[in-house]
């Protein structure tokens, strides 16, 4: 009986484990995926204003 207790408490912490390491993957990519896409938003709002006959 308390080798499947053990068991569970392993399986639950390993669980948990993966689950936060996704987590932490997921908002690194997010963080990155959210600079490429500023930098990318500069770029074109520069290009617009060199562009643009109104001044």
């Amino acid at each position: 009986m308390e080798f499947k207790t053990l068991s569970k408490v392993i399986t639950a912490c390993v669980v948990a484990g993966v689950v936060s390491g996704l987590l932490l993957a997921n908002a690194t990519f997010y963080e990155v995926l959210m600079g490429q896409l500023s930098q990318w938003a500069e770029t074109q709002s520069l290009i617009a204003w060199n562009n643009s006959p109104h001044y």
